[in-house]
């Protein structure tokens, strides 16, 4: 059996304290935060895979309750000509999500670099690229699952975080059954 470290930034996406078992840890909301506890369980914990879970708004035509892995995650860090920053791939899949310090809302204003991120990616959310790097620094596999909770609207995202929340529960049992029998 493998040592899982689940990690989520918001209890507020689940209600649950652990899934099948497996205690779920509350990394904060924000690239830094996550980043920075991250890295701090990474290292009290030493597992053999981090997977990281929550909600995510849709870019694309995904239905709300939706489960994708993550395959590509993108930083909407943009420092003109002097930085240059690579996606980081963490799977197969061709779902592509664009990790935010905004709070994307489909009806503002954004500046046109940032709407061109959004279009390239299929979901947003605001931690999972920091999950990465931490994970790629400690040399540890990481595995991303999201829900869509929101098109751009948080109007209902309660109530959708909840649909989502349960169908994932499904998912991460027929994935990872092995390891929560």
């Amino acid at each position: 059996m493998r040592n899982i470290l689940l990690v989520s930034a918001t209890k507020l996406e689940h209600h649950d304290d652990d899934l099948f078992g497996i205690p779920i840890h509350i990394i904060g909301i924000g690239k830094v935060n996550a980043a920075v506890n991250t890295q701090i369980l990474i290292e009290k914990y030493n597992p053999d895979i981090v997977i990281n879970f929550g909600s995510v708004g849709s870019l694309k035509n995904f239905k709300v309750g939706e489960v994708l892995e993550v395959g590509t995650v993108y930083n909407d860090f943009y420092a003109g000509s002097i930085y240059n920053y690579e996606p980081i791939k963490i799977s197969d899949s061709n779902i592509k999500c664009l990790s935010t310090d905004t709070f994307y809302e489909h009806d503002q204003e954004y500046h046109h670099s940032y709407l061109n991120a959004i279009n390239n990616c299929d979901i947003v959310e605001m931690e999972l690229y920091s999950i990465a790097k931490s994970c790629i620094a400690a040399n540890k596999i990481l595995y991303s699952y999201k829900w869509i909770s929101d098109d751009g609207s948080s109007a209902d995202w309660k109530i959708n975080a909840s649909i989502g929340y349960n169908n994932f529960k499904k998912v991460f049992y027929e994935r990872f059954n092995k390891e929560v029998a």
